[in-house]
């Protein structure tokens, strides 16, 4: 089990596995032409001779005995050729001293605070595949990347999480704010959104939005995680990422943001010098990455770290990632 950049062979896999996702996943199209388009994209930003972070993104499988089941991505900057909206939540209180009133109420306002921000994104590991270690390995990856080639990448990231919905796959806050000026159900806008963002500031309202004077169901769910996400925020949260107040435009799920170099995986993964294990099994969980930029590969493997530093992997580990002994690694002890 590893995970390693997308290949142009990949798309049919790729297009199979993103039929089976539901409709408001819209950074995987179900097209083969345009998973084609967002493969080379990947490509392309890899061979890119990056100076400043920039239009790129990078497109991670998880492979499994063969077989693609799991896909992530990580877009290195977005917002810098249009615009990247979320609504920042924020309090104000007033006071009436004269009647000894006193006043509290949050407030939605309109931001581009992501702008030039990386973001983590189209994590989507396979439901028969889940469990087991495969989706810590699918997210982490990609702060493994970023680790390994950090001055592709700014000095923040965030993640956005999915709102709750309803029943019906409807989100209340988009039913209470986003259908009364854009006169579209939640997954057409979802979808138009991952085309386009200039409608967005064509038709969203500018002005701040009193939380108070949404429906309940619409108040309740602001900065909420949708329960088939909670693990993904979970895994975010342990290394480091936070909710900061901003919340998505179309289902106000969280947004979770951490300075890059404030992510453990970031902070602490350390380039060792590998080695085949030929002992017995050692025990330290470790994800361990080929540092390639062309090659990037990660698994997480049991480690023997000797005194010297070096990094012993048993021999399938070694041949995933496609090093020899000798040769140089990225480790993270969990």
């Amino acid at each position: 089990m590893q995970v390693r950049l997308a290949r142009l062979e990949d798309v049919d896999a790729l297009v199979a596995l993103a039929r089976t996702v539901d409709g408001h996943m819209t950074t995987m199209p179900r097209d083969a032409d345009a998973m084609r388009e967002r493969v080379q994209w990947s490509l392309d930003s890899v061979a890119a001779p990056v100076q400043v972070p920039g239009n790129e993104m990078y497109l991670f499988v998880l492979e499994e005995e063969g077989e693609i089941v799991g896909l992530s991505a990580i877009f290195a900057a977005v917002g810098l050729d249009r615009p990247f909206y979320s609504y920042r939540v924020s309090r104000i209180s007033k006071k009436a001293p004269e009647y000894d009133i006193q006043v509290s109420a949050d407030i939605l306002h309109l931001v581009n605070d992501y702008g030039g921000t990386a973001e983590l994104g189209t994590l989507f590991l396979r439901p028969d595949r889940r469990g087991g270690g495969r989706g810590r390995l699918l997210s982490y990856a990609r702060l493994m990347f970023m680790a390994c080639h950090r001055n592709r990448f700014p000095e923040r990231l965030f993640a956005e999480i999915r709102g709750e919905t309803d029943e019906k796959d409807g989100s209340p806050f988009w039913d209470a704010v986003g259908r009364r000026f854009f006169k579209l159900d939640f997954g057409e806008a979802d979808k138009m959104s991952g085309r386009d963002y200039r409608f967005i500031a064509d038709l969203m309202p500018t002005h701040p939005i009193y939380v108070d004077l949404l429906p309940e169901a619409a108040q309740e769910v602001i900065g909420k995680v949708n329960d088939g996400a909670r693990g993904a925020a979970k895994l975010l949260e342990k290394q480091g990422l936070r909710y900061n107040g901003l919340v998505d435009i179309f289902d106000a799920g969280a947004c979770l943001d951490a300075r890059t170099e404030d992510v453990k995986i970031v902070k602490k993964s350390q380039v060792l010098t590998v080695a085949e294990n030929t002992g017995a099994a050692a025990g330290t969980p470790a994800m361990v990455a080929n540092p390639s930029l062309q090659d990037f590969r990660v698994v997480i493997t049991e480690t023997d770290i000797a005194a010297d530093g070096e990094v012993r992997l048993p021999a399938q580990a070694l041949q995933s990632l496609g090093l020899e002994s000798g040769t140089s690694a990225s480790v993270y002890l969990f």
